[in-house]
């Protein structure tokens, strides 16, 4: 994933663009710090989605485990609603 300047983006922005039409995620930066990505349409929040799905995928490992093939209580989904709200 690339990084620019916001002074640079500013200069360049066609030039980002074409980049980001071909699929590359630009970082755009003010004093060395991320402040705004451009992505390509349709793939905004990509990596959130990605960990979102592998989460998931933990938590269902877990009430595996946990339920070793029995339905869940709602003493058990509610335990693992405030797990994930910490």
């Amino acid at each position: 994933m690339a990084s620019i300047s916001a002074f640079d983006a500013k200069t360049r922005f066609g030039a980002l663009l074409k980049r980001v039409a071909r699929g590359e995620e630009i970082v755009i930066t003010r004093h060395d710090k991320p402040v705004a990505r451009i992505v390509p349409e349709g793939m905004a929040g990509g990596a959130e989605g990605r960990r979102a799905v592998a989460a998931l995928l933990d938590l269902q490992k877990v009430i595996g485990r946990r339920s070793k093939g029995a339905m869940l209580s709602d003493a058990d989904v509610r335990s693992a609603i405030e797990d994930g709200r910490r």
